[in-house]
């Protein structure tokens, strides 16, 4: 016995009739190039940390992470993972500008 499933039909050849959804839309992939992104997010995650924390001890304090892997981020040898970046935007309301500022700057 099959379960039902739920089938989703595109016709990109009608536009669509909802204010607001014009074709001139851009995805953020075409707006930021993901792999530019990955690569500079050590970087801009260590902006980041020396911005808000005095030293890598504070941010593994605050992250409850080990020293080295704060070490790590300090010194932009890696970025966090997605839970620290939620922490962080859930945290500081001053955190989306300065990546949103850190990115425009480097664009």
């Amino acid at each position: 016995m099959s379960r039902p499933r739920l089938t989703l039909i595109v016709n990109n050849n009608d536009p669509c009739g909802e204010p607001g959804a014009e074709a001139g839309q851009k995805s953020w992939s075409n707006q930021i190039d993901p792999y530019a992104l990955k690569a500079a997010a050590p970087d801009l995650w260590s902006a980041y940390f020396r911005s808000r924390f005095r030293s890598p001890r504070e941010v593994a304090l605050f992250c409850d992470v080990s020293f080295q892997t704060a070490l790590n981020w300090w010194g932009a040898v890696t970025a966090p993972a997605s839970h620290i970046a939620l922490l962080v935007i859930l945290t500081d309301p001053g955190a989306v500008a300065f990546f949103g500022d850190e990115l425009v700057r480097a664009a």
